[in-house]
């Protein structure tokens, strides 16, 4: 655990604070910020009362809001539970929460879009807020010895943004999973919604998230049925054994390399 960093499970007293570094917080809204030191990522639990609002301005990177239950609104639309709202780099919005809402929010320090990546630079022209529920995010699954299904936000070919995100499910794994040992060419953020991951000795509870660094190598088991949200600022690949090539993950490539894959990999903005 030298190399990664472990958050606090979220309180279940709110600490009065919103926390996230780059849109401004109004109303009953509350959030517990993990950004270790140094790293490229952060990530805030929020929890929004009623009518709360966040705001952003143009000094932003590509941000990502995960709602876990509750709702928001965004330009007339509606973020119901299990969407993700996308907010792009340099783009100003306004979201307004319908109800009491719990969701986890995802960025970058950066507050511009990632240029260097394996697929370059989004374009410059066009960005927006865009909104992307669960029966428009690409489901991948692998009926092989995972067995689970990645849920797949965001994996980066958007034309205006290259922002990663995923839902891991695990839920089909009763008595636990063990996975490979393998490592990104991307900083990312764990987030886990529901049962625990062990990395070694160091437990990962429901509501803690891990930050990984890029090039470092991992695996990690669980006891029982789990989930957790994977965010990261560009696309990545991954290199499983040692000496391998690296694979480019992406719902396209991922899917050529066996998986089964429903709807398209991004909702395009304005769609929702």
């Amino acid at each position: 655990m030298e190399t990664m960093w472990l958050s606090d499970p979220a309180p279940t007293v709110s600490n009065g604070s919103y926390g996230a570094p780059n849109c401004v917080a109004r109303g009953d809204v509350h959030g517990v910020l993990f950004h270790p030191d140094a790293f490229s990522l952060w990530r805030v639990d929020g929890q929004l009362g009623d009518d709360a609002v966040l705001e952003w301005d143009a000094g932003h990177g590509d941000e990502a809001l995960f709602v876990v239950s509750g709702a928001i609104d965004c330009e007339g639309r509606r973020v119901g539970e299990g969407s993700t709202l996308i907010v792009e780099a340099g783009v100003s919005a306004t979201v307004r929460s319908a109800g009491p809402t719990r969701a986890v929010h995802f960025g970058p320090t950066a507050i511009q879009a990632p240029a260097d990546g394996v697929l370059g630079a989004p374009a410059g022209e066009g960005r927006s807020v865009h909104i992307v529920r669960p029966e428009l995010a690409s489901s991948i699954h692998f009926s092989g010895g995972d067995g689970a299904t990645s849920v797949y936000f965001c994996d980066g070919t958007c034309p205006t943004c290259r922002i990663t995100l995923f839902l891991y499910d695990g839920s089909v794994f009763a008595d636990g999973y063990s996975g490979a040992s393998h490592f990104h060419s991307q900083d990312e953020i764990i987030h886990v919604l529901d049962g625990e991951l062990h990395f070694g000795p160091v437990i990962v509870a429901t509501g803690a998230s891990i930050a990984v660094p890029r090039d470092v190598r991992y695996s990690f088991r669980t006891s029982g049925p789990f989930r957790y949200l994977d965010y990261r600022a560009d696309v990545s690949t991954a290199v499983v054994a040692p000496g391998s090539d690296p694979v480019l993950e992406t719902v396209a490539n991922l899917t050529s390399l066996g998986g089964t894959a429903k709807k398209s990999p991004i909702a395009l903005p304005g769609g929702g």
